[in-house]
C-alpha cells in the first residue's frame, strides 16, 4: 500500500470512529516512545520499530521521565547543599 492511501484511510477510519485524527508518524512515535519508557525492552521496541540500530532506537524513543529528572535534581541539590 502507498503511504498517501494508507494515509487516507486511517484519516477516514479516525473520522468515522471519532477519533482526533492525528499523522500516523507521530502516532507510531508515541506508542513507541511509550513503549520505551514503560518497560518493553529496548530490543523488543526496536523490533518493532524495524530499526537494525539499537542505538538509534533508544536515542530516538527513550525519553527521561519528568519524575527521573526531579529526582536527579533533588539529588544534586542534596549534594550542593
Amino acid at each position: 500500500m502507498k503511504t498517501d492511501k494508507l494515509r487516507r484511510e486511517a484519516h477516514k477510519l479516525m473520522a468515522t470512529t471519532g477519533v482526533r485524527k492525528v499523522r500516523l508518524y507521530d502516532a507510531r512515535h508515541a506508542c513507541l516512545s511509550w513503549m520505551a519508557n514503560n518497560g518493553v525492552p529496548d530490543t523488543v521496541v526496536s523490533a518493532w520499530a524495524g530499526h537494525s540500530d539499537l542505538g538509534f532506537t533508544k536515542r530516538t524513543y527513550v525519553h527521561p521521565d519528568p519524575q527521573s529528572l526531579r529526582a536527579g535534581s533533588e539529588k544534586l541539590a542534596e549534594l550542593l547543599g
